[in-house]
């Protein structure tokens, strides 16, 4: 194996928890019914004191934001039979800093599942250079890096959550805007960190079950190719 292949194959394992779980937070964040369960499930009605059906048009709206080209979230509500702003300024740059960090994430998944697509078009199909036996332990390894990394994730959140997500924020952001109070602030009434936990909780398990059921599909292939690798490896050959 080349230096070149070499490294092209250990980044396709990396690549696979890496698409898995960038996927995951993908379809979470454009989810309507996660938006939904936010609202009531958590008490999002009875912490902000805004009927449910304008907390889901907002949910609607913050949806698109983070798919538009706008950089201010600017989302006006009826509470008391007045229009008001539904996020303060401080709010207002969070959910900036946030859109920031999703369309990070989004880049990194379309480029994670392209690098995937593209080394089993080259070094497999096109050049040879690995069989499909060698691919399937690939992404079994691939997925089994996913796996641990979700344990060590999931052991970190058992260990504390609510220390785990403070940690994560001190991390991805660059100042404490993301710091709200739960007793004045829209945003994090409407997704306070029981439902945070809830969702990272999700994604995991949807990430772990899809890691599975990738594992079993090689290994079920491999198990079925194996009697095909065997008997070429003894078949008699002959001198002209």
């Amino acid at each position: 194996m080349g230096v070149a292949r070499g490294l092209a194959t250990v980044l396709f394992l990396l690549m696979i928890p890496v698409a898995l779980i960038t996927t995951n937070i993908r379809f979470v964040a454009n989810e309507p019914r996660v938006y939904r369960y936010a609202v009531d499930d958590f008490g999002g009605v009875a912490a902000t004191g805004i009927s449910r059906n304008e907390l889901l048009r907002a949910g609607g709206e913050i949806r698109d934001y983070f798919n538009n080209g706008e950089q201010t979230l600017n989302i006006r509500v009826s509470q008391n039979g007045k229009e008001t702003s539904l996020f303060n300024p401080q709010e207002t740059q969070h959910m900036k800093d946030v859109k920031s960090r999703f369309r990070l994430v989004n880049r990194v998944q379309e480029l994670s599942v392209v690098y995937l697509i593209a080394y089993m078009a080259v070094v497999v199909l096109w050049a040879g250079e690995v069989t499909t036996r060698q691919l399937a332990g690939y992404v079994l390894g691939g997925c089994g890096i996913a796996m641990a990394t979700l344990g060590v994730a999931a052991g970190v959140s058992f260990a504390g959550f609510d220390s785990a997500w403070t940690s994560f924020h001190e991390l991805i952001f660059s100042n404490d805007f993301w710091r709200l109070n739960p007793a004045t602030d829209h945003l994090i009434q409407m997704f306070p960190p029981d439902f945070w936990e809830s969702i990272v909780f999700f994604i995991g398990v949807l990430s772990a079950a899809e890691a599975a059921l990738i594992m079993i599909a090689a290994g079920i292939y491999l198990g079925a190719t194996s009697h095909h690798t065997s008997q070429s490896r003894f078949e008699p050959t002959y001198a002209a």
